[in-house]
């Protein structure tokens, strides 16, 4: 068969040094310098700054792992790479021009594009108002890299829920400038999970303006413990001694089930009827199994709050929207449910990234119908984020 029209509905940027040096005003760049910020120096060093304090990178070598996946790369090339050595970052990351060459080569129409530095570092940020000045700022940036990117690019805007004010001025001011999404990271935000009173507001404002609420957790490697599993997950690798951290892997499933476990124990579906849902970054497969939990603990424990008590039935009648990755058997065994609400990501350009051609073989493979596996690598996304299919 041939590859249908592939609409990836999860890539990222590494965000250049020029957000902080250039996208802020003076009396903003004070308040970042402290808040976050981040910037590289030669051969690749990097420093990253938050709440005062230099914290360890992302990376853990000289390998950019963010950065470093190219068209034509398998996992075999780049498990062979040298960390020590590094390698020639994919300037895709950021440029656009660079980005669009890459998408013709990958075969991908259309993009979902999500932060990388943002998503770790913007959720613990202490100040307020540096809050608000960088998620402008990222904004602004991610609004012109769409802009050169031939409508084939849809980055995802990022808020400061540090404030209630800031955070609703903004998702009035990227909806207004075409925004399709915002980034909703499944943590702790200031001791206040995402599903807490405090923040119904901003759910409301989502469902009004009709952005998608895009859920996508980071490793939290760098994060306090109580904001995401990584740092625990990182000591439990310490103590293999197995030579990486494995919060990469493991911290993301963690983190989006429970989010839906949650936002279906306390019926954030029933309170926000109109709002568009996805759930990115960690596969899904897990999302059967924490349904199933939600309905099992909902039966055992019923709250106070009004709930569904089939969540399953309802969240995939609402079609909330869950990537999968392009090696997920589970996914390609049960098209009766994905069919109706995966959509493949690539991941593009960090290590871990995949292509269509992977996805739709591995469909194909599993005997998943021609228009089941279209929905999957496109319509699914095409149809949440609103976007057009070429022909």
């Amino acid at each position: 068969m041939t590859s249908p029209t592939a609409i990836d509905a999860d890539s990222h940027v590494y965000e250049p040094p020029q957000i902080w040096s250039e996208g802020l005003s003076t009396n903003e760049r004070v308040l970042a310098e402290d808040a976050f910020w981040h910037e590289r120096g030669p051969g690749g060093a990097e420093l990253t700054v938050v709440n005062g304090q230099s914290v360890r990178g992302l990376n853990r070598s000289q390998l950019n792992r963010y950065a470093c996946f190219h068209p034509g790369d398998d996992v075999e090339s780049i498990g062979a790479l040298d960390p020590e050595a590094g390698t020639a970052e994919n300037p895709g990351a950021w440029d656009p021009a660079a980005r669009l060459r890459d998408l013709d080569a990958l075969g991908i129409d259309q993009q979902v594009v999500f932060p990388t530095l943002f998503s770790e570092h913007l959720p613990v940020v202490q100040s307020p108002r540096a809050a608000v000045a960088l998620a402008r700022a990222y904004n602004e940036w991610a609004a012109d890299f769409a802009r050169r990117g031939e409508g084939r690019l849809h980055p995802v805007a990022v808020l400061p829920l540090q404030s209630l004010p800031g955070a609703l001025a903004e998702i009035e001011r990227v909806a207004a400038a075409g925004f399709r999404s915002v980034l909703i990271r499944p943590c702790f935000h200031q001791q206040r999970f995402i599903n807490h009173s405090d923040f119904d507001p901003v759910w409301h404002a989502l469902a009004e303006t009709g952005l998608v609420a895009a859920v996508h957790p980071s490793v939290g490697n760098t994060n306090p413990e109580f904001v995401s599993a990584g740092a625990f997950v990182e000591r439990v690798a310490q103590n293999l001694e197995i030579g990486h951290d494995v919060a990469g892997s493991i911290a993301p499933v963690q983190d989006n089930m429970s989010a839906v476990l949650a936002l279906a124990y306390y019926g954030h579906l029933e309170d926000h009827p109109a709002l568009k849902l996805s759930l990115s970054h960690a596969g899904a497969s897990w999302l059967e199994l924490a349904l199933e939990k939600a309905e099992t603990y909902l039966w055992l424990f019923p709250g106070p709050i009004p709930v569904h008590l089939e969540p399953e039935e309802l969240w995939l009648e609402r079609k909330t929207l869950v990537t999968f990755d392009a090696w997920e058997d589970t996914v390609a065994i049960i098209p009766e449910v994905y069919g109706r609400v995966g959509a493949w990501a690539s991941r593009y350009p960090h290590h871990d990234a995949s292509t269509p051609a992977e996805a739709v073989a591995l469909l194909e493979r599993h005997g998943v119908e021609p228009s089941v596996v279209h929905d999957m690598i496109a319509g699914n996304a095409a149809r949440t984020y609103g976007l057009a299919i070429s022909a």
